[in-house]
């Protein structure tokens, strides 16, 4: 059984070699980040290494201060048995580092499973009172408390883990110092410049969870009012197999042209640095344009905007309160914590885009 722990001190030669356990998703690798760069500023002689599932291998890898990212296709383990060879060849190949301590910041079996296998002499977690899979504590040698109650937002749960290797909350940014290449960002200005646009508004209308959708429709109500009301450039985003979101959204907005093109991580990131504001709802996508340090604009439904609302007190948040808010129920029968007003979140953008 695993022991709550005061954790690593200064002192300690523990640290020489470390392995961060977040497999996904977007946001929640985006909200593990700053506990890394703590980790990084207080440990600057450390390698740090970082344990994810695909696609956000190519992610991480432009992040300053990972010395390396290992890639654990569980999906592709659990389909086809073969493939179980790679995932024990990957365990072979972490337990060959030496891992001082593992961190697991996703509280999973499967992570803190991980973890225990990378060989690391500690193995630290969440302790379970708030996590669906409580018997992942059982692979933990210590455990931290994540949410003591007081609203935490993700990104203060997970410096918990931080704050165990000895971190301090002075060193906490929210800022993800993410090295885009020239290649992203020739990607980003061909595109700009071939639609003729300088510095847009972002519309990120996709989402994980059917209930954190707003409206296509809606979207393409925002986005008419902001070319007829205000005249800036609009640009909608949006990742795979969510083309036919779009479509609705162009099909909403005629005879208004709607300007897109695809992105990945690194393109999206450029794309951000481009751009004046990003408006989305609790989605990977806005929570690395807020870590980018692009103003936003949250449409939250069953999520609380004191933990998955941007980390940024100057964005904005969008949210009717309800009975039944901060549910986080992946599916609905009533389905109206997203029944916004398209003026409110266009005021919303107003004031997010003053000075």
């Amino acid at each position: 059984m695993n022991r709550p722990s005061s954790g690593i001190t200064e002192s300690s030669n523990s640290c020489r070699k470390i392995l961060i356990v977040r497999l996904g998703s977007l946001g929640d690798i985006v909200h593990a980040i700053p506990s890394q760069q703590s980790i990084k500023r207080h440990w600057p002689q450390s390698e740090i290494h970082w344990l994810t599932e695909p696609p956000y291998d190519s992610l991480l890898n432009s992040v300053c201060g990972i010395s390396k990212v290992w890639v654990a296709d569980t999906q592709k383990w659990r389909r086809r048995i073969f493939s179980l060879r790679e995932g024990v060849s990957l365990i072979q190949s972490l337990r060959r580092e030496r891992f001082d301590v593992a961190l697991d910041f996703q509280g999973l079996i499967k992570s803190a499973l991980l973890g225990r296998l990378s060989g690391a002499r500690q193995v630290v977690g969440f302790r379970p009172e708030r996590f669906k899979e409580p018997a992942a504590q059982y692979f933990y040698s210590d455990t931290v408390v994540g949410d003591d109650g007081s609203q935490p937002h993700a990104v203060e749960i997970n410096f918990q883990l931080a704050r165990f290797l000895g971190c301090s909350e002075e060193s906490l940014s929210p800022a993800v110092p993410l090295e885009t290449g020239s290649r992203e960002l020739q990607y980003v200005n061909d595109h700009l410049g071939r639609l003729g646009i300088q510095n847009p508004i972002l519309i990120n209308p996709g989402a994980g969870w059917v209930t954190k959708l707003w409206p296509a429709k809606s979207y393409a109500q925002l986005f008419v009012k902001i070319r007829e009301e205000t005249g800036l450039s609009v640009i909608f985003t949006y990742g795979p197999g969510e083309e036919a979101l779009i479509e609705t959204i162009r099909d909403a907005a005629a005879p208004h042209f709607v300007a897109t093109f695809p992105t990945d991580f690194l393109q999206f990131s450029a794309l951000c640095r481009r751009s004046q504001l990003l408006v989305g709802g609790d989605t990977g996508p806005l929570h690395l344009a807020v870590s980018l340090g692009t103003p936003t604009v949250a449409i939250l439904g069953p999520t609380a905007s004191w933990r998955n609302g941007p980390f940024n007190p100057q964005d904005e948040i969008i949210k009717r309160d309800l009975p039944c808010s901060n549910s986080y129920k992946r599916t609905c029968d009533q389905f109206i914590c997203m029944d916004i007003p398209v003026q409110q979140v266009f005021d919303a953008v107003v004031r997010r885009l003053s000075p």
